[in-house]
């Protein structure tokens, strides 16, 4: 047995599932949720124990436990696999893929230099004032070795000398960004130095790189160093903390974003584990994908000094463009410039202050009136003023589909301005269109059930392969009594489906497969492909959820339906070319063809 399917033979896909999503009894064996893939109001996501397999007919994905942790990690095939073997007690065989060796190498080297900041962090007697700046921002040890916030001596090589008495190279120093190349050619030197240090790790907790911070008030040092861009870390790719806070975030369906380090370390400590900083940049578009995997929801703090500013909402774009639904957070004054503050003051401010978010068209009308308070806007004269207010609220109407939800912002902001609809319609018409992002799509090819009907014929195609999976005494109904062949199906995938499914149930075929006897749990025979397993488990999970409860009688007239549509439309379909081959023998004039295919016509009906 390979490492594959010794995983598979170990681990319950039933278990594995139910680690990330509740699953109640669907019937026939299976297990039912929302899908955790699309968002949905009733449960179109099956687990098949018996199979196991996984099927959503909401967005037509499916796959066994595998791809499931995928799908929900964010993972390549091999990391999943290394997950489950972690999970299953399983072995795997030694990869030798050259790019994953040294992604997994530069890991390690980051692991290292983690435990090396963090023993600082603790043990030096240098790192004294790094301990008392964490005591007086009221961090606790818990939470410090949550975060494994370390430090980094001053020093120009203490990083290095303590890494490379552990074996690792200059060359693996410098790709993983710990290190810069001297001038003068000769050396490295250490990139962090007398910082305090915040390990940065990705979606699955590798550490990718680090953020250090400064500890003195020098102006003339960015208060920020991160690691540069590698073949690990990218920071437009990451989300500090969503490893800790992934789990949180599915579980209250909403993400809470804030800008800095120290926010989510605080909000950690006080209980507030589904924040994550997106490190005082706009959101990207790899960032949002990774969101997207547990929640389409999120509430966004803006540090008080940038809120409404025009930068931070355009940075919002990409997040509306890609149906989020957001919310903004306002602190009280009493709370502080940002939620680190608000926290260490009261983690109820903090707690309340997420509670009271609003929606974005809310909080931008909120704001703009807000802005109208400032000295700057009130010298401007009352008109001035209401046209800046207008503009700034207009222009995000604008931006939105809905037109009865239009028409209510226009007439609450007519009604708080004191002026007419119809001034502020015209107004609009004059403001320059938005551009909204233009997201890629990436449509994945559709295997195993289509959700959607692309035609009656294609719907009983299914429906006849499901009713057979649900009931395998219905093959010999389909094959002897219906008489219906592979070429009365009109999707090429089903049509091999089916000749391989009638000769897995025909007792007369030498070579048995490894289909379960009737009323047993069938599974996919061994000689479909992959694509044809997907396809498979499509349908046998649509058997089970149309047909439980129907007698095989009902069954049969159900069967025969299906079978008469599908010769219909198999004739309709022969006219068709036909028609088609009789145009093109008129336009050569090939009158013994025409005759041909005139009988060949007459016969159809």
């Amino acid at each position: 047995m390979d490492a594959v399917q010794d995983i598979k033979g170990r681990l319950d896909i039933v278990d594995v599932v139910s680690e990330y999503i509740p699953l109640k009894p669907g019937g026939s064996g299976a297990f039912k949720a929302n899908c955790p893939f699309h968002q949905e109001k009733s449960p179109s996501f099956y687990v098949s124990r018996p199979r196991q397999s996984w099927h959503c007919f909401g967005c037509d994905q499916g796959g066994d436990s595998i791809s499931f942790v995928m799908r929900m990690e964010g993972m390549e095939f091999r990391e999943a696999l290394e997950l489950l073997a972690q999970k299953a007690g399983v072995i795997l065989p030694k990869f030798d893929g050259e790019k994953a060796t040294q992604r997994k190498r530069l890991q390690e080297v980051n692991e290292i230099a983690m435990k090396f900041f963090r023993a600082s962090f603790q043990n030096l007697p240098t790192a004294e004032h790094a301990r008392t700046y964490f005591t007086k921002r009221g961090v606790d040890d818990l939470t410090a070795d949550l975060f494994q916030i370390g430090y980094a001596p001053e020093s120009w090589d203490a990083l290095t000398v303590a890494l490379q008495s552990k074996g690792v190279t200059e060359s693996e120093l410098l790709l993983a960004g710990l290190v810069g190349k001297r001038e003068n050619g000769s050396g490295v030197y250490d990139r962090f130095r007398n910082r305090l240090m915040f390990p940065i790790a990705d979606v699955h907790g590798n550490i990718v790189g680090f953020t250090g911070r400064i500890l003195t008030d020098s102006k003339e040092e960015a208060k920020y160093v991160n690691t540069p861009e590698t073949s690990l870390y990218r920071k437009s790719a990451v989300l500090y903390g969503l490893d800790k806070a992934k789990g949180e975030i599915r579980r209250q369906d909403l993400a809470v974003i804030v800008e800095g380090n120290m926010d989510v370390v605080g909000s950690h400590q006080f209980g507030m584990t589904q924040v994550v900083a997106s490190s005082g940049t706009a959101l990207t578009t790899e960032q949002l994908a990774l969101l997207k995997r547990f929640t389409s929801n999120l509430s966004i703090a803006f540090d008080q000094d940038n809120a409404g500013n025009a930068a931070t909402i355009r940075g919002l774009d990409l997040a509306r463009a890609q149906d989020f639904n957001i919310k903004v957070i306002t602190l009280p004054p009493e709370a502080g410039k940002d939620p680190d503050d608000a926290v260490r003051k009261n983690p109820e401010l903090w707690k309340q202050a997420i509670k009271d978010a609003v929606g974005i068209m809310e909080w931008i009308y909120r704001d703009a009136f807000r802005k109208a308070e400032g000295d700057e806007r009130k010298q401007a004269g009352e008109a001035e003023n209401k046209k800046h207010i207008a503009h700034d609220v207009l222009v995000e109407i604008r931006r939105i589909a809905d037109p009865v939800e239009r028409d209510h912002w226009i007439k609450k902001l007519a009604k708080d301005l004191d002026v007419s609809d119809q001034a502020l319609r015209d107004s609009m018409v004059r403001i320059p269109a938005v551009h909204t992002p233009k997201i890629p799509i990436i449509k994945a090819v559709p295997q195993g059930l289509v959700h959607q009907r692309i035609d009656n014929s294609l719907e009983y195609e299914r429906r006849m392969l499901a009713m057979g999976l649900y009931r395998p005494e219905l093959w010999k109904e389909v094959a002897t009594v219906e008489k219906i062949g592979p070429e009365e199906f009109e999707d090429p995938q089903l049509s091999t489906l089916y000749e391989t499914l009638i000769k897995a149930y025909d007792p007369d075929v030498s070579v048995q497969t490894d289909l379960a006897a009737a009323n047993q749990t069938i599974r996919p025979p061994a000689t479909l492909t992959p694509d044809e397993v997907k396809t498979f488990n499509a349908l046998a999970f649509l058997g089970e959820r149309e047909y439980q409860g129907q007698s095989l009688e009902e069954l049969k007239r159900e069967l025969k339906t299906a079978a008469g549509t599908l010769r219909l439309h198999r004739k309709k379909r022969e006219r068709l070319q036909l028609e088609h081959e009789m145009r093109e023998a008129e336009r050569l004039g090939d009158q013994s063809r025409i005759l041909d295919l005139l009988k060949r016509f007459s016969a159809l009906n």
